[in-house]
C-alpha cells in the first residue's frame, strides 16, 4: 500500500512566447516541472478530487463483513453457537420461519458480529449514539454490540420465537438494558446501515452464568431478543456537570464524506461518541444538544482512510464550555496501528 500522492498541479498565468516555438516548449516544460514538484502547503484544493469518500465508506463496510462469523446449525434441534469473543447465542428447537411463514427445516447459517472495545467500533463505525425517546442524541456504555441474522441458501429467515443471548462481563451492572437499531430503516440483512441505538423497552436482562466451548465457567448478560439484526447492551452514560457543546475543526481537505470523528471518554472503555453533525459552512463537526460534560477528559479521534492507509489523529481534551478542538497534524499508518494506539487509550 502507497501513501498517497499530495502533489497538485499549480495553473499559472503564464505568457506563451509567440516568437519561437522553442521558447513556447521551455515554458511549457517549466510549468510542468513546477507542477511536479509542488506541495499542498495551503490546503487549497477541491477535496472531491483529491481525497476519496467512497474509498472510506467502503473500508467501513469491509471491516463490518470481516467481523462477521458463520455458524451451521439444525433448524429443528436448534443449537449453540459461540462467537469468538464469547458471545454465546441459544436458538431454541423450530426457531425459524421462511419468506411464507412456515417452519423451516435442515441447516441454517447464523451469522454473528461481536463488538466489545473502542477499536473495533471505530473501524466498523458502530459508536455508541443513543437516542432518548423525545429525540435527544446522547452517549451510552455499552456491554458490548451484536449483529445476529439467519439464512437458508441465501434466503433470508424469520424468527417464530425469541432465542438467548449471553454476553461475557466481568462485573454485572443493573442499570444495562437492551436496545437495537431496528428504527434505522433498514433491513435486517444490509451491513451498509448507520445505527443510532434505541432503547427496547421489552429487552430486560439478568446476571447469568454459562460455560463455553472449553467448559469454563463465565459469568455475564443473559436476556432474550425476538429480532435479528444490530442489538447492543447498554446504559445510559450519566455525569451531573454542566453540559457544553463540542466542535472540531478537521483538516480542510476532509469533511463528512471522507473522514469521522470520535470522542473517547477517558475512563470508559466501552464509551465512544461520534460527532455525527457537520455544518457546511463552518466546516466543523459538532453533536447534537449541548451534552458533552464541562470538565470532561477526553480523547477526540479524527480518522480517514485513503489509498489503502489510515488517516488519523489523536488529541487529548479537557472539555471547556463552547469547546472547540482543533485537528493539527495528521498521521498516516496501518489498521494494525490505529488499533494498538486506541487499545492504549485510558
Amino acid at each position: 500500500m502507497k501513501a498517497k500522492n499530495t502533489t497538485i498541479t499549480l495553473l499559472n498565468n503564464s505568457r506563451y512566447a509567440k516568437t519561437t516555438v522553442i521558447h513556447f516548449l521551455s515554458v511549457a516544460l517549466a510549468i510542468l516541472f513546477l507542477g511536479s514538484c509542488s506541495k499542498n502547503d495551503d490546503n487549497d484544493v477541491d477535496p472531491q478530487l483529491i481525497l476519496d469518500g467512497l474509498e472510506f465508506k467502503a473500508e467501513i463496510i469491509e471491516n463490518r463483513e470481516e467481523a462477521k462469523q458463520t455458524v451451521t446449525i439444525n433448524s429443528t434441534g436448534g443449537g449453540e453457537v459461540y462467537g469468538q469473543e464469547g458471545t454465546i447465542l441459544y436458538f431454541p428447537p423450530n426457531s425459524f420461519l421462511d419468506q411464507n411463514g412456515d417452519p423451516v427445516t435442515g441447516s441454517v447459517t447464523i451469522e454473528l458480529i461481536e463488538i466489545y472495545n473502542k477499536a473495533k467500533m471505530l473501524l466498523t463505525k458502530m459508536p455508541t449514539n443513543g437516542k432518548r425517546p423525545n429525540g435527544d442524541v446522547e452517549t451510552l456504555i455499552s456491554g458490548g454490540e451484536f449483529y445476529i441474522n439467519a439464512t437458508q441458501d441465501g434466503e433470508q429467515l424469520a424468527l417464530a420465537n425469541a432465542f438467548q443471548l449471553f454476553a461475557p462481563a466481568e462485573e454485572f451492572d443493573d442499570e444495562m438494558v437492551l436496545f437495537n437499531g431496528q428504527n434505522n430503516d433498514c433491513d435486517v440483512d444490509e451491513l451498509e446501515c448507520d445505527v443510532i441505538w434505541e432503547e427496547d423497552e421489552q429487552g430486560g436482562l439478568e446476571p447469568m452464568q454459562r460455560e463455553g466451548p472449553n467448559g469454563t465457567g463465565v459469568m455475564g448478560y443473559g436476556g432474550f431478543l425476538s429480532n435479528f439484526g444490530w442489538t447492543n447492551i447498554d446504559r445510559w452514560y450519566s455525569d451531573p456537570r454542566p453540559k457544553t457543546v463540542l466542535y472540531v475543526d478537521v483538516p480542510e481537505e476532509y469533511d463528512n464524506t471522507n473522514s469521522n470523528v470520535y470522542v473517547s471518554y477517558d475512563g470508559e472503555p466501552t464509551a465512544l461518541a461520534l460527532l455525527d453533525i457537520y455544518n457546511t459552512e463552518t466546516g466543523l463537526f459538532s453533536e447534537h444538544y449541548g451534552l458533552i460534560p464541562i470538565g470532561l477528559e477526553v480523547h477526540i479521534i479524527f480518522v480517514s482512510v485513503q489509498d489503502g492507509q489510515y488517516v488519523y489523529a489523536i488529541q487529548e481534551a479537557t472539555i471547556e464550555e463552547d469547546h472547540l478542538e482543533v485537528i493539527g497534524s495528521t498521521s498516516t499508518g496501518t489498521e494494525a496501528e490505529l488499533v494498538a494506539l486506541i487499545n492504549a487509550l485510558p
